[in-house]
């Protein structure tokens, strides 16, 4: 009686070996540009702990003179705040207007655009009575970059 083993492969084939770079060049593609537009909101989040204190202080200003305040010196709101990211921030009629600038990670898209804070106020014709929200807009081109609330 023969001894009928055969031999065991060992190792991948090339077509293996190809259809795994295949599926990982497939998946870079699309993790890539997902990954970077995610990278640019995350760098956001420093943007709204900023417009936080800003926004805390224009609302403290409003509610204890009833009027909103007409600029940032006068909200006790830093004009050039310390951040890469920030080049300057405004008080124009009735929002709080800072002004972007590129960074590494940011990109050129993003430098001398603008994020605005809009409040709303509990009687939209009475900027007396309390803000119940803020409102994010941007002029920046590139939407999906910019975090969700900040889209309209």
């Amino acid at each position: 009686m023969k001894n009928m083993k055969q031999a065991r492969q060992q190792g991948f084939t090339l077509i293996e070996l190809m259809i795994v770079i295949a599926i990982v060049g497939i998946l870079s593609a699309v993790a890539l540009p997902a990954y970077q537009d995610y990278t640019v909101r995350a760098k956001f989040s420093e943007i709204f702990a900023i417009a936080g204190e800003m926004k805390t202080s224009y609302t403290e200003y409003q509610m204890t003179t009833g009027d909103a305040p007409a600029t940032v010196a006068v909200a006790g709101i830093d004009a050039t705040p310390s951040s890469v990211l920030v080049d300057s921030t405004a008080i124009t009629a009735d929002a709080i207007v800072m002004t972007l600038q590129a960074d590494s990670d940011l990109g050129s898209e993003f430098d001398g655009k603008t994020v605005t804070f809009t409040p709303t106020f509990e009687t939209e014709t009475d900027s007396t009575t309390p803000i119940t929200t803020w409102t994010c807009t941007s002029n920046v081109a590139e939407k999906n970059k910019l975090p969700s609330n900040c889209r309209g």
